[in-house]
């Protein structure tokens, strides 16, 4: 018998997989702290945490198939070629296997931008577009740089294939003020669901080691309370980004894990 152990215990190729799981170190449109480890810590948190949950009586590490792919290959400092390879990758995880439940691991936000540009590839229907987030990211550009973690949702607003819901924001501009009209605040359709959870949504005590904190944050319990309510809604895949810790174990990088957990143990397949 092989003992041996990557992210999961057991590892199935991607056209036999559930889950599969992708990193994608970018961080170069970050202005706070850096974040291209964060694929690197919430991996090792994966594998501390118990599958077994005791509200559901689900073990969803038992229940599913796993496939960590590691990570794309960035091109450091150029957007254009990075987000060509996040595209790129989508569509060939799609066309292998087109029910799997992409899981993404950041980076900074903008990678969110390159994963829906290949999800609307793939994927027939409209996509409600779920954003956990402090910060509205709906600035036109950003020191006249079209594409930053701060300008990632001003393009999802402007595609009419997404429809933007976004919970937990606390901080915008005067610019994003008047853009924020187009963007609902709860989810009211069938449409398939993609969530994306910037961890900075969380109050700075919860998750201390992200990108660009903002204190008065959200709890996990919080969070777990607007995953249950999609119960209706088909969720076909998620990132967490704007992990900034820097060593193993951290409480951020944990509270990652369970975001991941606990998206897996409420989602409708």
């Amino acid at each position: 018998m092989l003992y041996a152990k990557k992210t999961f215990t057991y590892e199935y190729p991607v056209e036999e997989a559930d889950v599969v799981l992708i990193g994608i170190p970018w961080d170069f449109s970050q202005t706070g702290h850096p974040t291209r480890y964060g694929p690197l810590f919430i991996r090792e948190a994966i594998k501390n945490v118990v599958g077994y949950d005791p509200v559901t009586k689900k073990n969803v590490f038992d229940k599913l198939k796993f496939c960590d792919l590691g990570d794309v290959e960035v091109v450091p400092g150029n957007w254009k070629l990075t987000s060509e390879r996040i595209v790129d990758t989508v569509k060939s995880v799609f066309e292998v296997n087109p029910k799997v439940f992409p899981v993404f691991l950041g980076g900074d936000h903008l990678i969110t931008l390159g994963v829906l540009n290949g999800m609307k590839q793939s994927v027939k229907n409209p996509i409600t577009v779920l954003d956990f987030d402090a910060h509205r990211d709906l600035m036109p550009d950003f020191l006249g740089e079209r594409y930053s973690h701060v300008t990632w949702a001003n393009h999802i607003l402007k595609d009419k294939r997404f429809e933007l819901v976004q919970v937990g924001c606390r901080s915008w501009s005067e610019e994003e003020e008047r853009l924020k009209s187009g963007i609902k605040s709860v989810v009211k359709t069938k449409n398939s669901v993609y969530i994306t959870v910037d961890l900075d949504v969380f109050d700075p005590k919860v998750a201390p080691e992200v990108g660009t904190p903002e204190h008065n944050g959200i709890s996990f319990a919080d969070f777990v309370k607007e995953i249950k309510k999609l119960s209706g809604n088909r969720i076909i895949g998620m990132d967490i980004v704007e992990c900034s810790s820097h060593k193993i174990n951290t409480q951020t990088a944990n509270l990652a894990a369970n975001i991941f957990k606990s998206v897996l143990i409420g989602r409708k397949r």
